[in-house]
């Protein structure tokens, strides 16, 4: 969900450095296997941080590391593409986290967005004989909510701009009944697709 109210906060004001947390969320899309993406969830990452796109929730620390572990294995390349320093830093109310799903703990703490726009650019496997990778690119804007004393991450979500926070066909209208039942559908189909993507980890098809 939006924030009800963006209040700017002075990036100079905060402990962390926001670039830097940018620089390893992002490296998470491009690393080249699961063993490089670990030691950022471990430093940036609370366990109990969500993660959310416009097809899927995830909640729990497994989850979240089956989803990103897997697109070394599904994509040939992932490149994302932003402007250094393209980033703006909000307030978050006690509604946001109610209405973001983050863990009710968290109302206790004083929490901040990271919102930073990017394109990110999927280049599946090479089609046989064709010898054709196909492309997609996706533009939109990550949201990354942290613990404004540490700049840990409770929360992780990517917005597409094509979609919004649904998708499109499924959902044409924020804030219409679809809507509102698939954000509860996200999570069922987060939950399953992880335990399917841990399961080929198992076998040895996921990059480790």
């Amino acid at each position: 969900m939006v924030a009800t109210q963006e209040k700017p906060i002075a990036i100079a004001s905060l402990p962390f450095k926001v670039p830097d947390i940018l620089d390893d969320v992002f490296s998470l899309y491009t690393a080249p296997n699961s063993a490089t993406q670990k030691p950022v969830f471990q430093a940036r990452f609370n366990d109990d941080a969500v993660f959310e796109d416009p097809l899927l929730r995830v909640e729990t620390k497994q989850d979240r590391e089956a989803q990103f572990g897997s697109l070394p294995a599904v994509f040939q390349k992932i490149e994302i593409s932003r402007k250094q320093g393209d980033f703006k830093v909000f307030a978050v109310t006690p509604n946001d986290i109610a209405q973001d799903g983050i863990p009710e703990k968290y109302r206790t703490k004083t929490l901040v967005r990271i919102v930073a726009p990017n394109t990110q650019t999927y280049t599946f496997p090479r089609v046989p004989i064709v010898g054709y990778a196909p492309q997609v690119a996706i533009p939109g804007v990550t949201r990354l909510t942290v613990e404004k004393a540490t700049g840990r991450i409770v929360k992780h979500q990517d917005v597409w701009n094509l979609t919004g926070e649904h998708l499109p066909g499924v959902l044409p209208v924020v804030g219409s009944p679809a809507a509102y039942f698939y954000t509860f559908a996200k999570h069922p189909l987060g939950y399953v697709s992880s335990q399917g993507l841990k399961v080929l980890d198992y076998v040895g098809l996921i990059k480790g």
